[in-house]
């Protein structure tokens, strides 16, 4: 059965954590357990889970929300550095940052210092614990709209007001901090209520605002079963992004692969590209030639009007002309088809006029040269069941003019 690792990290150094095994829909299938990650590699095998999240103690990182004038994500993650920058006693050089979508363009920012990350992550690995997803714990608790989100454990507590930087602090400050917090919010931004997240009832501070309400959420032996829907439900912002991003064994394989794969690609969108200009290219030719036959129809039979379809209302008259003459030569058609190939040819040769009478086809062409003429006189006389004949040729203004008689043998 596929199952996911949840593990709440609560201290680096020491690995100190809660760990639970959920199900992919976040169903809670062990009881949640406590130890150090060394417990966790050692009374479990690791290998039949199918994804595994870690939750960070917040207290190690800068958690903060920011109104970034960006269009997505990607274009506000190269202004966020620059963005907080002054707000972050380190340089930006040496922290590791990570955002979500963003609601209104307030986006939400997790910080953290690489050092530390690069720490955690090399520890982890010496167990065989390759996480996909590292959350900040304060930002997987449940949200409601209009509501802030107080995490109280073990003395540390840490509030999110949703709209600007988490604050952290201990237990003998709170009762300082948060009165003082309230009161600097604008009222447009003021909660309507405070969810404070602890494992039992909590002291709260005197002095708040008296129509904010606070509600104490217990939660028993460990915050880790609170994180659960945020992960599955919520998706909170994952540290592991940019230079820290979990690159899925698939992606390794199909890497080396992919401009291979993009040639063949290309290649294959050419031969589509070249097939669609040859069939540009012969549907072009199609239409001259229908063009050129309902010229010659035009020039044949200058009486009719209405041309629907050039070769088969020329076969009809072909038909009926041989009718009236009682002969059974080869015809128009036949003729036609038998020396196209030839006429087809003759680039040099311009064909005036075309006239048929008596089974004899007779052509009127015009061309710069009389060896033309002969030319295109013994092609027509090599197609075997026809003869050609010259009637008749004269020349002017450099151009010769000839009269060209063909009929079957």
């Amino acid at each position: 059965m596929a199952q996911q690792l949840i593990i709440y990290i609560k201290d680096i150094s020491s690995l100190d954590a809660d760990w639970v095994f959920c199900s992919p829909a976040g169903e809670i299938s062990s009881p949640v357990s406590s130890g150090s990650v060394s417990d966790l590699a050692e009374k479990n095998n690791l290998d039949g889970a199918t994804s595994i999240s870690c939750v960070l103690n917040s207290d190690y990182l800068h958690f903060t929300y920011q109104s970034i004038p960006a269009k997505n994500k990607q274009r506000a993650m190269q202004a966020i550095p620059f963005a907080l920058e002054e707000q972050l006693a380190e340089d930006i050089e040496e922290l590791h940052f990570a955002t979500d979508n963003a609601m209104n363009n307030i986006y939400p920012i997790a910080v953290i210092q690489k050092k530390l990350i690069n720490g955690l992550l090399s520890s982890l690995s010496t167990y065989n614990i390759k996480p996909s997803a590292l959350y900040a714990d304060i930002n997987c608790l449940p949200q409601t709209t209009g509501s802030w989100n107080i995490l109280y454990i073990e003395d540390n507590i840490s509030i999110n007001p949703f709209t600007d930087s988490v604050i952290h602090c201990d237990v003998d400050s709170f009762s300082l901090i948060l009165p003082r917090l309230l009161q600097q919010t604008d009222n447009d931004v003021l909660p309507d209520n405070i969810n404070l997240w602890s494992k039992a009832e909590t002291a709260l501070p005197e002095n708040l605002p008296p129509d904010i309400t606070i509600t104490q959420q217990p939660f028993n032996h460990s915050a880790l079963s609170l994180f659960i829907e945020a992960i599955n439900k919520h998706s909170p912002v994952n540290l592991l992004q940019g230079d820290y991003k979990v690159i899925n064994q698939n992606t390794k394989w199909w890497k080396p692969w992919r401009l291979a794969a993009a040639l063949a690609a290309t290649a294959f969108c050419l031969q589509l590209l070249s097939g669609g200009l040859s069939l540009n290219r012969l549907q072009t030719e199609n239409k001259q030639l229908e063009h050129q036959i309902n010229k010659i129809y035009k020039q044949t039979f200058p009486r009719s009007k209405r041309i629907v379809n050039a070769r088969v209302q020329m076969e009809n008259k072909l038909k009926k002309l041989r009718k009236g003459s009682g002969k059974s030569d080869l015809g128009f058609t036949d003729l036609l088809i038998i020396t196209s190939p030839i006429l087809q040819q003759t680039n040099d040769i311009e064909i005036q006029t075309m006239d048929f009478n008596n089974n004899k086809l007779e052509l009127n062409v015009s061309t710069n040269r009389l060896a033309n003429i002969e030319s295109l006189k013994s092609r027509l006389n090599q197609l075997g069941p026809i003869k050609a004949e010259l009637l008749s040729s004269s020349s002017k203004a450099k151009l010769v003019n000839a009269k060209i008689k063909i009929e079957a043998l």
